[in-house]
């Protein structure tokens, strides 16, 4: 079944706070977007914030940084953090973070941006519970859904049906309903079953809260810090 995961990114602790209450609401897992200002030129909120406003939602952390090791162990120790991605384009031992993380009890995830290729996470695949796909730049908002998405969709299936798979920038009423579709099939032995889709406005199966996030969604002003990237054709 298709999941939608709404998304937080902003730089302004207030801004966070608010957006996290409201989405708590209508929503049972919220990613939060961690940007060092290094990985991506954008800085948001940091793991202090994050720590500061407890939530009955669990969080997904999408750590865009390049030193993953100076925030695994500030978030692994919030329980209410149930997963941490991690970014495969960095230049720290993979290994090494995603046994940190586990360590804490915590779902792995990687992330891939958009011109990483997908074999380069082949290898860890069987060692973590999620693989995350950029379609735009990592760090901003409004941006569309890469052209090639689908096609890197079908080469995760053809790799490793079972695994987890999550869709970040560019999701929509446009499209949500083809990437769902999209999803990696069922196996006999089906070790993380489902696809998720980040930053979306559609949920299948709940109507009513996908009705209330939408609202939500479409009330909340940008952080103007986080302005759309213009298309680079």
């Amino acid at each position: 079944m298709a999941r939608v995961v709404p998304g937080i990114l902003t730089a302004d602790e207030k801004d966070y706070a608010r957006r996290l209450k409201l989405a708590a609401d209508v929503c049972g897992l919220i990613q939060i977007d961690l940007v060092d200002g290094l990985f991506s030129e954008n800085k948001t909120v940091q793991s202090d914030v994050i720590a500061k406003y407890p939530t009955g939602a669990e969080l997904e952390i999408q750590l865009m940084v390049n030193y993953p090791e100076n925030y695994i162990d500030d978030l692994g120790r919030l329980e209410y953090v149930s997963r941490i991605i991690f970014p495969l384009e960095i230049e720290g031992d993979i290994n090494t973070y995603v046994a940190t993380i586990k360590k804490f009890d915590k779902e792995v995830g990687i992330s891939l941006n958009p011109e990483t290729p997908i074999l380069s996470a082949k290898h860890y695949l069987c060692d973590i519970d999620l693989l995350l796909l950029m379609t735009g730049t990592p760090g901003y908002s409004g941006q569309k859904l890469g052209e090639d998405t689908y096609k890197r969709i079908e080469e995760v299936k053809s790799i490793d049906s079972d695994i987890q798979l999550e869709i970040d920038i560019g999701v929509n009423f446009e499209n949500a309903a083809r990437l769902a579709a999209a999803r990696p099939g069922e196996s006999k032995t089906t070790r993380c079953p489902g696809h998720a889709a980040a930053h979306a406005q559609f949920h299948t199966g709940a109507k009513s809260n996908a009705a209330r996030l939408i609202c939500l969604i479409r009330s909340l002003p940008p952080d103007p810090k986080f302005a759309p990237v213009r298309d680079q054709n």
